[in-house]
């Protein structure tokens, strides 16, 4: 049986390994050393590993200015942490040395099964490659600025669109770069570019619903649940965005990086979407229909003809026009009556 000395970091991402074979191993910061640790806390032969009468390890501190602290065993949980001079290693044991730390396995242990990749992971790797990252940024700012022109009113200046084109990428950048920065912080593995193209793969998706979205309001006058639509669009495509980023950035289990994904953005957009509900009932001053100038290509009904539509004018109001001309020529032979009558009195 031989000794793996593992050099872990605070989120137990191991960063080297050494293998003991021999009869004594030291630790330390000096080259010579068999474990060689790059800390300033750590002295230049700190510790050392030797093999007794039988068979087992034992740890022992050379004299150093900061000891050796047992921090825990991952296998045994009623390990406490404490500090040592010497001790008897075993499998799963966990120290601190100065500031670094290392785990002692033999390598008797198994290890799990092997789990298998995510389909995920080829499109990640694709999407991750400069040439398609910033062509979707281009795409991106191109759309905006498309959007931006189509519904300007009045005249489109170069300033303007400088102004539109900057927003979307610096967006689209600030979002990409918080993601990779807590994933260099947590898994040390940023995917910048990965980020950057799901980040501007979204924005296209949901610019492509929004101009859907006038279409059917445009068609169908969807004004009143127009707002509820859009929400839905969006618990469908931010949880699939933050699932993207939790798995490439955070080491969560499977199951919780799926909860928080859907539950997070849900429960907002679930506020959000009652705020809307209670909405629909109010009374507008102005008429609720689509105020977009759009070619009569966009519509997909058959328009009504026009002595079709005021034909049935009247029955949006429940009252026939002749009951209405009738009523009128009533009221005005009894006002004349009564004229006739005040006349005669005087």
């Amino acid at each position: 049986m031989a000794l793996i000395i593992e050099e872990i970091n605070r989120v137990h991402r191991v960063g080297a390994r050494y293998r003991l074979d021999g009869e004594r191993a030291t630790i330390g910061r000096c080259y010579d050393n068999a474990v060689m640790v790059e800390d300033p806390h750590v002295d230049a032969v700190h510790a050392e590993v030797v093999r007794d009468e039988d068979g087992c390890y034992v740890l022992r501190d050379l004299g150093s200015l900061n000891g050796i602290r047992l921090l825990r065993n991952f296998r045994d949980k009623s390990v406490k942490p404490t500090n040592i001079r010497e001790h008897l290693i075993e499998s799963g044991d966990e120290i601190q040395v100065g500031k670094s730390r290392l785990r002692f396995i033999d390598t008797d242990m198994s290890v799990p099964p092997a789990i298998p990749l995510h389909s995920a992971e080829t499109i990640f790797d694709r999407l991750a490659t400069p040439p398609v990252a910033v062509a979707l940024c281009v795409l991106v700012a191109a759309l905006s600025l498309w959007m931006a022109y189509i519904s300007s009113t009045s005249e489109f200046k170069w300033t303007g669109a400088v102004q539109v084109i900057t927003d979307a990428v610096i967006g689209l950048l600030i979002y990409a770069a918080a993601w990779a920065f807590i994933g260099k912080v947590v898994k040390h593995e940023s995917h910048f570019l990965a980020h950057l193209s799901i980040a501007a793969a979204a924005a296209l998706i949901y610019a492509a619903w929004q101009w859907f979205a006038t279409l059917l309001n445009f068609n169908f006058t969807l004004h009143q649940v127009m707002p509820l639509l859009n929400i839905l669009a969006l618990a469908i495509l931010i949880p699939v965005m933050l699932w993207c980023a939790a798995y490439l950035a955070l080491n969560i289990a499977p199951h919780w990086r799926l909860v928080a994904s859907i539950l997070l953005p849900w429960c907002f957009l679930g506020f959000v979407a009652a705020v809307e509900i209670g909405k629909v009932g109010e009374f507008t001053g102005a008429p609720e229909v689509s105020k977009e100038l759009k070619s009569k290509d966009f519509l997909w009904r058959k328009p009504e003809p026009l002595d079709e539509f005021l034909a049935s004018t009247p029955a949006l109001f429940d009252i026939s026009i002749e009951e209405s001309e009738n009523k009128r020529g009533k009221s005005s032979k009894k006002s004349s009556a009564e004229g006739d009558l005040d006349i005669q009195g005087e």
